[in-house]
């Protein structure tokens, strides 16, 4: 090989490796643009600028079709706008050459001179333009177009590395638009964190609100039923000591031991003693509906001769009720004649059940049965023939001021106070009780007493054990249809039995009466 084209062979060589290094140069300033542009369009006029510094061309142009529209300038930059700051547009035939490059999806030249595939330079053009398509996430959305006045040589390792500076600009775009997205989604959910924030704090702030309402309700809620209880009570001793004395003087009167008295007169003080002995009745129902209330009872058990309460509290009703009345019979089973309980507690609750038997029933009978069950248990069954209950009534029939059909309570005496009252007894005698009855066809009282006297194993409470009790009773007085009361209920029964009888009961704070 001669000296001459060793010469000319090695400066081709320093011509191809000067392209080269021009064109990593540009690619390494292109890898910094996607961190630092601000929009697309910036992006776009800061990719037109780098080129022209970096490859000498005169102009460059930055077009994009959205949508498969018509090309537009998204972003240019020019030799002499690098030194006067003055922006110079393209000839609007660069969008015709950008619309040649998209469709074709690769490299074109147009130019009149230079070897290699070219096409003709449009009108108004002078030197070379040079176009690659620009790609984003594999579409091709536009094009950059380099236009240069004098050409230079092309060749193949020129074209080589023009694609590659423009897939080098796809993937920057591709990344810049990435972060676009991310920054947008990230606009978007801080604003509606900030909205969901905003919300939860309004959320926050009205819970807050009702929690201190429901709070200042609770504590005034709390005092009234303190006051009412007060207020009760002292009333209804206030109620009691002056009704004691006109009993008293009206028992005098009535009995002859004040003077002879006519028949009329007679007639008269046996009424007034009916009403003031049933007022009494009702203060007194009223004392311990207070006192059951604040928990101020506890049971005092002792040994009961049930038939002889059973009698006592017969003969403790009013004889209105008795006179003319359904007939009674008493069945005491030998095994449950005597059992340990508070025969305080027991007493008012026969009171106000085996009343009710003869209030609602004119004519026919009540019956009075008491046996000892498998478990130890006393189990009193009080069954009438009269109007019955309704199956409606009876989840309402224990509460507080509840009563039975209208059209029979506006007929009777009473304020609905004596069945809530049974429920207060059997709480405190761990007892329960049950009611059965329909329309027309009578009523049966079922109550289970537990006999404190009965050993009975310790029990662990456990949950099947609950369950069974909660839904073998579930009629259980007050309670009924209240999942939470009938578990609290069974647990303390099965973790505290009835106690046993002992020689000498303990004093206790107060005793029912």
């Amino acid at each position: 090989m001669s000296g001459g084209v060793f010469r000319d062979a090695l400066g081709e060589a320093a011509e191809q490796y000067d392209v080269l290094l021009s064109h990593l140069s540009v690619i390494r300033d292109l890898t910094r643009v996607a961190q630092h542009a601000s929009s697309f369009d910036d992006l776009c006029t800061t990719l037109a600028a780098r080129i022209i510094a970096g490859l000498g061309y005169e102009r460059a142009t930055v077009l994009v079709a959205r949508d498969r529209g018509e090309p537009i300038v998204a972003g240019s930059a020019s030799q002499a706008g690098r030194f006067d700051g003055d922006m110079v547009a393209g000839p609007p035939i660069l969008r015709v050459l950008a619309a040649d490059v998209i469709a074709a999806g690769r490299l074109l030249r147009w130019s009149d001179e230079g070897v290699g595939a070219r096409r003709p330079l449009p009108a108004g053009l002078e030197g070379t333009v040079v176009g690659w398509p620009l790609v984003v996430g594999g579409e091709c959305i536009g094009a950059i177009l380099c236009e240069e006045i004098v050409s230079t040589p092309w060749d193949l390792a020129r074209q080589r590395a023009l694609e590659l500076v423009g897939e080098i600009v796809d993937q920057v775009v591709t990344l810049t638009e990435v972060r676009f997205s991310m920054a947008s989604i990230q606009r978007r959910l801080e604003g509606e964190l900030g909205t969901s924030r905003d919300l939860l704090n309004d959320q926050q702030e009205t819970l807050r609100a009702q929690s201190d309402r429901i709070g200042s309700l609770t504590g005034a809620l709390v005092t009234s039923n303190r006051a009412k209880n007060h207020f009760l009570g002292l009333m209804s001793h206030e109620l009691r000591t002056p009704l004691s004395v006109i009993l008293g003087f009206g028992t005098m009167l009535h009995d002859g031991l004040a003077g002879p008295v006519t028949p009329e007169q007679h007639g008269h003080l046996t009424r007034m003693l009916y009403n003031g002995r049933h007022l009494n009745q009702l203060i007194d129902d009223m004392l311990f509906f207070v006192d059951a209330e604040t928990e101020q009872i506890t049971p005092r058990w002792a040994r009961v001769d049930l038939e002889a309460l059973m009698r006592e509290v017969v003969d403790s009703l009013p004889a209105s009720a008795k006179t003319g009345g359904p007939t009674l019979s008493i069945a005491i089973a030998p095994t449950a004649a005597v059992l340990q309980t508070d025969p305080a507690l027991l007493r008012r609750a026969l009171f106000h059940l085996v009343g009710n038997a003869f209030k609602f029933t004119e004519h026919g009978s009540v019956q009075i049965e008491a046996i000892r069950g498998i478990d130890g248990a006393v189990e009193i069954r009080i069954i009438d023939s009269g109007i019955g209950i309704a199956a409606e009534q009876l989840r309402r029939i224990f509460e507080l001021f509840q009563q039975g059909e209208d059209i029979h309570a506006r007929k009777r005496d009473g304020i609905g106070l004596g069945l809530n009252l049974v429920n207060a007894c059997l709480v405190l005698l761990r007892g329960r009780c049950r009611l059965v009855g329909r329309p027309g066809g009578g009523t049966c009282a079922e109550l289970w007493i537990p006999d404190a006297t009965t050993v009975r194993a310790p029990r662990t409470p456990e949950l099947a054990d609950a369950a069974e009790l909660a839904a073998s009773e579930a009629a259980l007085v007050g309670v009924t249809h209240d999942g939470a009361e009938v578990i609290a209920v069974a647990r303390r029964a099965t973790a505290d039995p009835a106690p046993r009888a002992t020689p000498e009961l303990p004093a206790q704070p107060k005793r029912a009466s």
